[in-house]
């Protein structure tokens, strides 16, 4: 591989992105990974760990450039929503023309892409960008209930809320104004044109897709179908492969993707949108972001499809030709039907792991994302996910992606998930 060395930035969430670091380890020589984790120092799957200890981002891009030179490191990726503005500027400092900062910064922040969305004609619902509740409660006096109240940097769904009086605009704009001031998972920072988007309320259908650019040119992945949510929140929920709408939708919203792109110039990078059918049943834009699907959606999608996006992108970006060609190659018939199932509850985590459900033939993954003595939270207390549990059964038709949504709702009932209204003593003496 004639010795690749890449710099994975990763300050939390690496380790629910399984599949995406052992793609990255067989491609590349040698991993460095910087992060807040302070147990990944023993991973073997990374050559370097650094831990990151420094709040302020400029230092922080002076400590991680030298770094880099001194390891001999002249790329970076991230798979983590809150490191994309980070690592662009990193490899803009070492004159990688994948991503400028000016598109990183458009996909952190919503606001920013609503702009970018009504300069450039794509479709998308109609906004208003709100920094205080005066200002909410003004826009709201405007348009008629219910509409959307989201966080401008938050990622996941979380703190989205469906809107139907002025009550619940002020409770839940206190509950964002208490993100914002927590610095909760490194969402808020002095970029942030507001605090939050009030938006038309999408009613229909929604997907999320999953795709590479590559060259200049856009690869579909895969477009998962989502759980409808009708508020008054919107959990993640369900994803499902393959897409169960007609290929005249795969068309029109392959297309829209094309388009992102291309008015976004972009060159090198993973690409992820969320899109949502308005009441007419037209697709508009929810969001987008420059990096893959976290969990287990990048692997679906190359078991189902078998195109290999982070293979594409690595490819690419190290200009190997062979390799892309290869990794690019996808299916035109689903070989499997998938579910992923998210893991929501309220209490505290006695245990949570896997248990009997590995020895099922239709489980893929199970990624515990909460720790065992941690406190967590479902709507509207809280956005608190404890797990993420990937199933998947063989493609017969689309009737399939029920039996997978089923399949995933059984064994969720199955995992070893204990969950407590207080903390225990023999829980605390297992922490």
């Amino acid at each position: 591989m004639n010795n690749r060395k890449l710099g994975l930035i990763m300050r939390k969430g690496y380790k629910i992105q399984e599949d995406h670091i052992e793609t990255l380890g067989r491609l590349v020589d040698h991993i460095h990974l910087w992060t807040n984790i302070e147990e990944a120092v023993n991973d073997p799957r990374f050559q370097y760990v650094h831990i990151v200890e420094e709040e302020n981002e400029e230092t922080l891009i002076e400590e991680i450039y030298i770094k880099a030179t001194q390891y001999g490191i002249n790329k970076f990726i991230t798979f983590q929503e809150t490191d994309i503005i980070l690592t662009a500027k990193i490899n803009n400092l070492l004159k990688n023309q994948f991503l400028s900062v000016e598109v990183a910064e458009i996909s952190r922040d919503k606001s920013k892409q609503r702009e970018f969305m009504s300069k450039h004609n794509l479709p998308t619902p109609f906004y208003f960008k709100v920094d205080t509740i005066e200002e909410a409660i003004k826009v709201s006096e405007k348009i008629s209930y219910p509409f959307i109240l989201k966080p401008t940097l938050a990622a996941s769904s979380s703190n989205v809320s469906l809107i139907n009086d002025e009550q619940q605009l002020i409770e839940a704009f206190e509950k964002l104004e208490e993100l914002r001031n927590s610095k909760k998972g490194f969402y808020y920072n002095s970029s942030s044109q507001s605090l939050a988007l009030i938006e038309e309320f999408l009613c229909g259908d929604e997907v999320t897709v999953d795709g590479i650019v590559a060259n200049g040119k856009f690869h579909l992945g895969g477009i998962h179908n989502k759980k409808r949510m009708n508020g008054p929140y919107f959990e993640e929920d369900e994803y499902t492969l393959p897409y169960n709408g007609s290929l005249d939708s795969e068309k029109e919203i392959s297309l829209i993707l094309d388009n992102i792109c291309e008015c976004l110039k972009l060159k090198e990078t993973l690409i992820n949108a969320e899109l949502r059918k308005d009441k007419n049943g037209i697709f508009k834009i929810v969001e987008f972001s420059v990096r893959i699907s976290g969990g287990h959606v990048y692997r679906n999608i190359r078991d189902v499809y078998g195109i290999d996006l982070i293979g594409v992108h690595l490819s690419s970006i190290f200009q190997d030709e062979q390799g892309k060609n290869l990794f690019s190659r996808r299916f035109t018939n689903p070989k499997f039907s998938t579910c992923i199932k998210f893991i929501y509850r309220e209490g505290y985590i006695a245990k949570n792991d896997v248990g009997n459900v590995l020895n099922s033939p239709y489980f893929r993954a199970y990624y515990p994302t909460a720790s065992i003595g941690e406190h967590i939270s479902c709507a509207p207390n809280g956005f608190d996910i404890v797990g993420l549990l990937s199933v998947r059964c063989r493609y017969n038709s689309l009737d399939s992606i029920s039996d997978a949504i089923n399949i995933s709702k059984e064994l969720e009932e199955r995992l070893n998930l204990e969950i407590s209204a207080k903390l225990e003593k023999e829980v605390i003496n297992a922490i």
